[in-house]
């Protein structure tokens, strides 16, 4: 199948995926695979689509709720380390890295990160 989808299609189909319906169900209407559904999802395509419509949406099979991204992008932030948010949350150091780095969770935006403060000697 190689259907090409217009951006209107596309956020509507990402939208609908974010209220719960099944990607399969949506990949049959559409006339598209599981797996381009999928990737729509992920962001692997259409990437500059609008995903605010997941925060807060369930991801089965998950310890993690949308929520905890949050949470879990500020504490890394405040540079809390990995092992603690781990602990806190019941999942592996590894978890915590893979969000951090954008790996696992990336359709969930970061908060806007402070400037580091230059050190006064760094300038000398």
């Amino acid at each position: 199948m190689n259907k090409k989808l217009t951006r209107d299609q596309a956020q509507a189909i990402f939208d609908r995926v974010a209220a719960g319906e099944p990607q399969k169900v949506l990949a049959e209407e559409y006339g598209l695979s599981p797996g381009t559904i999928s990737n729509l999802v992920r962001g692997k395509s259409w990437p500059d689509l609008n995903r605010s419509s997941l925060i807060g949406a369930f991801v089965r099979g998950s310890k993690l709720k949308p929520k905890d991204i949050v949470v879990i992008h500020q504490r890394l932030a405040n540079r809390e380390k990995l092992t603690v948010i781990a602990l806190d949350y019941g999942v592996t150091p590894r978890t915590i890295s893979n969000i951090k780095t954008g790996k696992t969770w990336g359709h969930i935006p970061k908060p806007a990160s402070k400037p580091h403060r230059r050190r006064v000697w760094e300038g000398l």
